[in-house]
């Protein structure tokens, strides 16, 4: 056959197309059932086999009906009984996690959280949960502030220091003494709103102070019992004797009297006190 005689054959011979229909997987169930809303979000065999095998684990299971809006507290009572919570707030176990070491857990405290837990409907797993994350915001928080308070200490002291100079231990044992004499030492231990102990506010300390060298200066160091003091001076005070001995028409400023080179060493040592 020439190649003229295969071209015609092939040209005469008419191929079909192979076309292939997908059929509706709905038109393969009963009429009756085609429209149901369930079958609505399904859009193929593998589907529906999903959803008929999810549908057979359920079968047998525990199954909790949700009250009505006018359902009473012992409906959802039975309702938070099935998803587990305990009979009374006595029953949650929970364990104390996220607190610092040493820190404890006031009874009080979680008494009422149980209490509030048991009448909300929690079952212990999520009183647990909340109890955790109760406890990393809390002792995170009574952290910082417990930074921020060692802070401001540390920066009164730091002032006070200044302050006081060689005499800063001078006057905190002066402090002290007129607190242990005439106050009670407890109330130190009241707590500002800013974190802080009364006991640690620059104002408290310097009254107290003044009141102890007062006594000790006006009354007799005997009046405050135990308190010892190195004699220490304050720059203020040191500022005062070196004004004393600078002033107009004392020797300081005369090079030809005969205490004039004493009048210059005292300034210098006062001026030394006075700027530490």
């Amino acid at each position: 056959m020439s190649e003229e005689q295969v071209a015609e054959v092939s040209e005469a011979v008419d191929v079909p197309e192979v076309a292939q229909s997908v059929e509706d997987w709905r038109d393969s169930i009963p009429e009756e059932i085609r429209g149901h809303s369930s079958l609505e979000h399904i859009n193929d065999i593998g589907a529906l086999a999903k959803s008929y095998v999810h549908a057979q684990q359920m079968v047998g299971a525990d199954k909790v009906a949700l009250p009505g809006k006018s359902a009473t507290a012992d409906e959802w009572g039975e309702v938070y009984a099935k998803l587990g919570r305990p009979e009374s707030p006595d029953g949650y176990e929970l364990a104390y996690n996220n607190i610092p070491e040493g820190a404890e857990m006031d009874n009080d405290m979680v008494s009422w959280f149980k209490d509030t837990a048991h009448k909300i409907g929690m079952n212990t797993q999520q009183a647990q949960g909340l109890l955790d994350a109760y406890n990393e915001m809390q002792f995170a928080d009574a952290e910082s502030i417990g930074m921020e308070a060692q802070a401001r200490v540390d920066a009164v002291e730091s002032d006070l220091r200044k302050e006081y100079g060689q005499a800063f231990d001078d006057r905190m044992a002066l402090a002290n003494g007129v607190l242990a004499e005439f106050g009670n030492p407890e109330i130190t231990e009241v707590q500002l709103a800013d974190g802080t102990m009364l006991g640690d506010n620059p104002e408290i300390i310097r009254m107290l102070a003044n009141m102890g060298v007062y006594l000790r200066d006006k009354v007799g160091e005997d009046t405050l019992e135990g308190v010892q003091t190195s004699g220490g001076i304050t720059p203020s005070d040191a500022m005062q004797k070196l004004s004393e001995i600078t002033a107009p028409n004392t020797p300081y400023w005369d090079a030809r009297h005969p205490e004039h080179q004493w009048y210059i060493q005292e300034a210098m040592k006062w001026r030394e006190y006075a700027t530490g």
